[in-house]
């Protein structure tokens, strides 16, 4: 099979290039985005990986040669890094939208869309980071892919190249009390990145079992680990 993903540099993408490439389920993993993944010359499947420099905006332009089988969406950013609400607007929602819509515009019967959107993600939210991620899916719901799969964890744990301070010391504290994260609470528990990238992979090479559009929540994923 054919892979495409975008999003690889970020935390739960560099986690998922990993399993994409070492697998042999897939023959060739496209990768999109602005920068080349980091990777080993030697690392096994390194060889399959053929990536697409595009900017964010650019990517309605483009046309993909090979008919992807399994597209996964890992992009995310924040406000702050973003430089504005817009700028975030246009990553975390437009860029996934059109990231979705070239898969699409395939039409191959057999496509299966993995996203990562957020736990709490709501369009009628009052918060802008929990909305914009609610209109994203609902954004791709409309689309009617052929199956479409979200990811909605809480915060991702990892080492991630572009230093955030406050989510690093949230990082370090919801660490230091994920023994409080029990009963009710486990579904609001910090999850790693490679748990994730895991579950998405996990996802998407299982049998699809109806509905075409699962969502699979930070609880869940925590669950599928152990």
């Amino acid at each position: 099979m054919i892979a495409a993903i975008m999003g690889a540099t970020g935390l739960v993408g560099n986690a998922l290039l990993s399993l994409l490439i070492e697998s042999e389920q897939y023959s060739k993993v496209i990768v999109l985005g602005r920068s080349a993944p980091a990777l080993v010359d030697h690392q096994f499947g390194a060889e399959k990986v053929q990536f697409i420099a595009c900017q964010i905006d650019e990517i309605h332009e483009l046309t993909l040669t090979d008919t992807v089988d399994h597209a996964f969406c890992c992009l995310g950013t924040t406000i702050k890094q973003a430089g504005s609400e817009e700028a975030f607007i246009q990553v975390d929602k437009l860029a996934v939208v059109a990231f979705a819509t070239l898969c699409h515009q395939q039409r191959n019967p057999k496509l299966k869309f993995m996203v990562v959107t957020a736990q709490g993600a709501n369009a009628k939210s009052n918060l802008f980071y929990n909305r914009v991620k609610g209109e994203v899916e609902q954004v791709l719901i409309g689309l009617h892919l052929p199956v479409l799969t979200i990811f909605q964890p809480s915060l991702l744990l990892g080492d991630r190249q572009h230093n955030r301070l406050l989510e690093g010391i949230g990082q370090s504290l919801f660490s230091a009390l994920s023994w409080m994260f029990i009963g009710p609470l486990r579904q609001y528990k910090p999850i790693s990145a490679s748990v994730v990238a895991e579950s998405m992979y996990q996802r998407a090479l299982a049998s699809q079992i109806a509905p075409k559009v699962q969502k699979v929540t930070n609880l869940m994923m925590h669950k599928q680990h152990h």
